[in-house]
């Protein structure tokens, strides 16, 4: 473990590496509805946990660099940040588009819809989460100076309260009259960049405190964080018990305590990970790839055969894509050393 009361000098974090991994294969677990099931449904809020330490792993390693370069040079370095993401959108939307636009309906809702669901939503299934981080990092990096430090976690707040009411507790909502937000016809509020600048915010606040955060007691932080994951899981259950738990559900109020604690945790962690790189390129591929199989198999194959992802569908789902997805990421892996282009897919 790290010596808590000496300066933290590590260039590389590999428990980063490793969590990402494991993190990954939490996200399938939940797109492949296997966690949706009234068996295992208990599981849910910790693993949507994933996708918060996700950003803010993201936003940890950009404004320790960031933090690190002269004035001058900070700029360039944003927008090498940004260019990289964005290619990396690129790369898995081409590949992906033939299959997104019959899955979208883009042929018919014009480009008003075609736009949005790349800024504001998912292009191609799970997309949504390259691009609010490309702007997520771009809003916090330009606001987080002067008067914008002030601003900026008032205003992540309230655009966290918006995706929380949009989603996990949208039925509240209803009920006080809010209801559905539409970008535009056809496309209702969902998961963007509005929930990714809390998390890269609360990611840009470890960078600046790093030194006296991590100098919090080991123990204390321990069991903060069990009893954060018993809040997260008594918000659950009273979701479950009222009949407004689906699988959708992925921003929970008590996500605020319990994944920058995990977070706090893992960057405590000073361990030495053997294939940290393969891991790190493997998560980021799992990503790109498991959610437009999974929808292939729900339209063509889950839907028309078995009707609902019921157990075993939904086991054999999440087994089958993990398979797909880690083969083909090992697959592009080993032939990005000789197709360049391939180094793009992650």
């Amino acid at each position: 473990m790290a010596e808590t009361n000496k300066e933290d000098k590590r260039k590389s974090y590999d428990s980063f590496d490793l969590f990402k991994f494991i993190a990954a294969i939490m996200v399938v677990s939940v797109h492949t509805r296997f966690l949706g099931d009234s068996r295992f449904h208990w599981l849910h809020p910790w693993c949507r946990i994933a996708i918060p330490v996700f950003f803010m792993i993201s936003g940890f390693l950009f404004f320790s660099k960031y933090d690190s370069l002269p004035e001058g040079e900070k700029n360039a370095y944003l927008w090498k940040f940004i260019k990289r993401d964005l290619l990396l959108y690129l790369f898995w939307f081409i590949i992906f588009l033939p299959f997104t636009i019959v899955y979208r309906g883009y042929f018919h809702k014009g480009i008003e819809f075609f736009l949005g669901t790349i800024f504001l939503g998912s292009s191609f299934p799970a997309s949504w989460y390259l691009m609010a981080l490309a702007i997520g990092i771009l809003i916090v990096a330009k606001l987080y100076k002067g008067a914008g430090r002030y601003i900026l976690p008032i205003a992540a707040f309230l655009m966290y309260l918006i995706c929380l009411g949009q989603y996990t507790w949208r039925p509240l909502f209803d009920q006080l009259g809010i209801g559905r937000i539409y970008v535009i016809p056809d496309l209702r509020f969902a998961n963007n960049f509005f929930v990714a600048v809390t998390w890269i915010w609360i990611s840009r606040i470890f960078v600046t405190y790093k030194e006296k955060l991590l100098a919090v007691n080991l123990k204390k932080v321990l069991a903060l964080f069990v009893l954060s994951l018993v809040l997260l899981w008594l918000e659950h259950h009273y979701l479950y018990q009222k009949g407004w738990f689906t699988y959708n559900n992925d921003v929970y109020f008590f996500g605020l305590l319990s994944g920058p604690i995990l977070f706090w945790i893992i960057v405590h962690l000073d361990i030495h990970v053997k294939n940290a790189k393969f891991l790190r390129c493997m998560s980021t591929l799992i990503y790109c790839i498991h959610a437009t199989f999974i929808e292939f198999l729900r339209i063509y194959v889950i839907l028309p055969k078995f009707g609902e992802y019921e157990l075993p569908i939904s086991l054999l789902c999440f087994v089958g894509t993990l398979a797909f997805s880690m083969l083909t990421g090992w697959l592009i892996l080993k032939g990005s050393k000789k197709i360049k282009i391939l180094k793009y897919a992650y």
